[in-house]
């Protein structure tokens, strides 16, 4: 039944919000384990992987079946996850947060890029709104009002990645979700250890024998079963089943936690100028789907376009 699957992806979005939003938590008490954060966090990506190959190697036809689409999402959707798990590790929970749920702005670009989807006043406007809260939130830097540090930056490049994967996950609506969970961790784990060598990150320090204590392996297992893989299950559910836009604006939820454990648990700097542009950002994302067009019955392209998994 379409109500029932739409409240379903509805919910596991829900869901995933809690986790989205206090996911930092986890992954600095990791990197900061005292035995070589970095690698830990990074075998930590890598168990979700060890986890699903039994299931996924035996389908390696159907999954290379799927092609670029596939292939790219996955990319992206790592790439998008690893840039946010080092922004809020190395910097402010607040400013990466907000950075990435920029998101709408790149989606109103990439539509009418690589959809040709028109910009239309309602779709300008959250745009503005979106440029408006970053402008807000570094408004009181010299210069352009931008990001200034790696972590900064990571937080912005995350919300990009993840706007052009919505690109692709849309094509592979009715593709299992179990591929798309598995190519996407084939590459979390290498990137997050690439990424993790750009200087201002914890020390790459490798633990001596008997390093990792039973404190260090809780937090790994943690941020592998209980975030990471939990994580991305209901986030990708969720986004082939719903519209990309109403995704965005159920994600946008994640805000309201990740801002609110930062401000409860740390002493991250949070006031009026960062609830400012907090409120401008969500409120693009609110925009972006009121503004969206609705979707016309798929017609013969439309469904040439969509990418099936071959029948068995």
């Amino acid at each position: 039944m379409p109500g029932v699957s739409t409240f379903r992806a509805s919910t596991a979005i829900l869901a995933s919000t809690l986790l989205w939003g206090t996911w930092w938590i986890p992954l600095r008490q990791l990197d900061n384990a005292g035995a070589g954060g970095p690698w830990a966090t990074t075998v930590s990506f890598f168990v979700p992987l060890l986890l699903l190959a039994p299931f996924a190697l035996p389908r390696w036809r159907r999954i290379c079946a799927a092609g670029r689409p596939l292939l790219a999402a996955g990319v992206l959707v790592a790439a998008a996850v690893v840039l946010y798990a080092e922004g809020v590790t190395r910097g402010h929970v607040a400013p990466v947060v907000l950075l990435f749920y920029l998101a709408p702005v790149w989606s109103v670009l990439l539509g009418r890029v690589m959809l040709a989807v028109p910009i239309t006043p309602g779709r300008m406007l959250a745009m503005a709104l979106g440029l408006c809260g970053m402008a807000v939130i570094f408004g009181d830097r010299a210069g352009v009002p931008l990001p200034d540090s790696p972590a900064e930056w990571m937080g912005l490049i995350s919300g990009m990645c993840w706007a052009w994967s919505l690109v692709y996950l849309n094509r592979l609506e009715r593709w299992p979700l179990l591929d798309k969970t598995f190519v996407q961790f084939i590459f979390i784990g290498p990137f997050f250890l690439a990424l993790g060598l750009i200087p201002g990150g914890a020390a790459w320090t490798l633990p001596g024998i008997g390093g990792v204590d039973l404190e260090t392996a809780s937090w790994l297992l943690a941020v592998a079963l209980i975030w990471t893989l939990p994580v991305i299950l209901l986030t990708l559910y969720g986004a082939g089943s719903i519209d990309p836009g109403k995704v965005s604006i159920l994600l946008s939820l994640e805000v309201v936690v990740g801002l609110g454990t930062a401000t409860w648990l740390t002493d991250e700097p949070f006031g009026a100028r960062e609830i400012l542009g907090a409120v401008l950002i969500v409120g693009a994302g609110v925009i972006e789907v009121a503004a969206a067009a609705p979707r016309p019955a798929p017609g013969p392209a439309a469904q040439r376009a969509a990418i099936r998994p071959p029948v068995e």
